[in-house]
């Protein structure tokens, strides 16, 4: 009986590096773990774990990943991965995506650097999210830390955890509530902080900003409940607060202040004020009370009453004598609320306090209001060494009678802008030739600052025409 012979394999052929006699080159494998890292940073996390298949080296690669960032959707099936709903990503399985996360920590092979994490779900597993910040809060590497809640109604706690890290150089909160504790053992690294939309006290404020000594960059946008901000960091360089409701904010000792904006938005209180801005929105509250705490327009026209929006605006400007450029942007809600205060905006502010740093300033505001423009005026009055100047219309504007030059001449101290102001620039909203030009303040600054090199008034429409350009040169003679 005949024996057949087995076939024999058919051979590969030969590559063009084995042809050469040169090894096979892999690339990607030549690459350091920084430059990997830097890779897998751009993809999401889940693929990113998926790359711990390609070879023996990429498991650890991604558990030593130094930047995690986890939002709903992260762990959803493939399936459901893109899918939205009411416009916002949402996790198809909560249970499993707190496995996954259990899974990736459990791998770790070094502490974590920078953790974000942005869901809706945080209050409903509220035990399990606080064992989770405090392993990594504890693992003695976290830099960076971002906490995003995107639930509409409910505010997630901040745990203790957070405010005990002592490695922390960036804070950034969004929908928490702050119960800051009387004792801290952490934040005292903190340079970056920034509270968005936090509900927070007063007390608690002032503890967290304190706490953060080496603070160099602070961003506070509408906070909730809290109605009174001090704020001292000896070594803060860039303030920017945004608000929907009044605030006094008083600011010491900032001795290094650099850049200053403050945007105040008036007017909007059904889309911007929330249950959390009542003084006492904890524990059980009578149908009269429930309604009251929903009437926001009645809460924002009361709480104006009893503001005193010039000691406001004054005890804010009284602490950035240090600032080399200040920005404010006061929608065209605030001038009506200025219009009724009870007391007056003072020509200049104090000696102390007066913005003797102050080069550049910002003015987005209706200037041709009365009201509006003493506060105007008493910047200029109180910056002796402003160099760059740019005042820029709302676009809701609605123009009522200009100021005349004769006004600002009354107003302003004309030595305040003789020696420094090289460059002014105007953005109006509409053309200023239509009716009364709007040109008091453009010819007051040209004829009195000495050194002005540049004026520019630059239109959101304009309909003019070109013999309108020369206007202003006509002014000086």
């Amino acid at each position: 009986m005949e024996q057949t012979q087995p076939e024999a394999k058919r051979a590969r052929p030969p590559s063009p590096q084995a042809q050469a006699g040169e090894p096979e080159e892999d690339r990607l494998s030549a690459l350091d773990d920084a430059t990997l890292h830097a890779i897998l940073a751009r993809l999401p996390l889940r693929d990113a774990a998926a790359t711990t298949a390609l070879s023996r080296r990429w498991p650890r690669v991604f558990a030593t990943l130094p930047r995690l960032s986890l939002t709903c959707a992260t762990f959803n099936r493939r399936e459901t991965l893109y899918e939205y709903r009411d416009g916002d990503e949402y996790c198809d399985d909560t249970n499993r995506w707190t496995y996954a996360i259990d899974g990736i920590l459990d791998g770790r092979a070094a502490p974590i650097a920078s953790f974000e994490v942005q869901i809706d779900f945080m209050d409903a597993y509220d035990d399990w999210f606080y064992d989770l910040f405090r392993e990594i809060c504890r693992s003695g590497g976290l830099r960076e830390l971002s906490i995003w809640n995107t639930n509409s109604t409910d505010c997630y706690k901040v745990p203790s955890p957070v405010y005990n890290c002592p490695t922390l150089t960036s804070l950034e909160l969004y929908s928490c509530r702050l119960r800051v504790p009387g004792s801290l053992r952490g934040l005292r690294a903190v340079r970056s902080l920034q509270l968005h939309e936090v509900v927070a006290t007063d007390a608690d404020i002032r503890r967290m900003i304190s706490r953060c000594r080496d603070v160099e960059r602070l961003v506070i946008s509408d906070i909730r409940k809290a109605r009174n901000i001090v704020i001292r960091a000896s070594n803060l360089e860039k303030l920017e607060i945004c608000s929907y409701r009044p605030l006094c904010i008083s600011v010491k000792k900032a001795l290094r202040l650099d850049s200053v904006k403050l945007s105040l938005s008036y007017g909007c209180a059904e889309l911007n004020w929330s249950v959390h801005d009542n003084e006492d929105t904890d524990g059980d509250h009578s149908i009269s009370e429930i309604e009251e705490m929903f009437g926001f327009e009645g809460m924002e026209e009361r709480e104006h009453e009893q503001t005193d929006e010039i000691a406001n605006m004054v005890t804010f400007l009284g602490g950035l004598g240090s600032a080399k450029t200040l920005s404010l942007n006061l929608e065209t809600e605030y001038s009506k609320v200025l219009s009724k205060a009870k007391s007056t905006m003072p020509k200049r502010l104090l000696k102390k306090c007066q913005l003797l740093g102050l080069q550049k300033l910002t003015l987005t505001m209706d200037h041709n209001h009365e009201a509006v423009a003493t506060l105007v005026s008493c910047l200029f009055n109180s910056s002796p060494n402003i160099k760059d100047l740019e005042i820029i219309d709302p676009l809701d504007i609605r123009y009522s009678d200009p100021l005349a030059a004769k006004f600002w001449e009354k107003q302003i101290n004309a030595e305040c802008v003789q020696n420094h102001l090289s460059s002014v620039t105007f953005f109006m909203s509409i053309s200023l030739f239509k009716g009364r030009p709007c040109l008091g303040l453009p010819q007051f600054l040209v004829m009195n600052a000495r050194v002005l090199k540049r004026m520019s008034i630059k239109y959101h429409r304009s309909n003019d025409k070109p013999k309108h350009a020369d206007l202003l040169e006509t002014v000086r003679e």
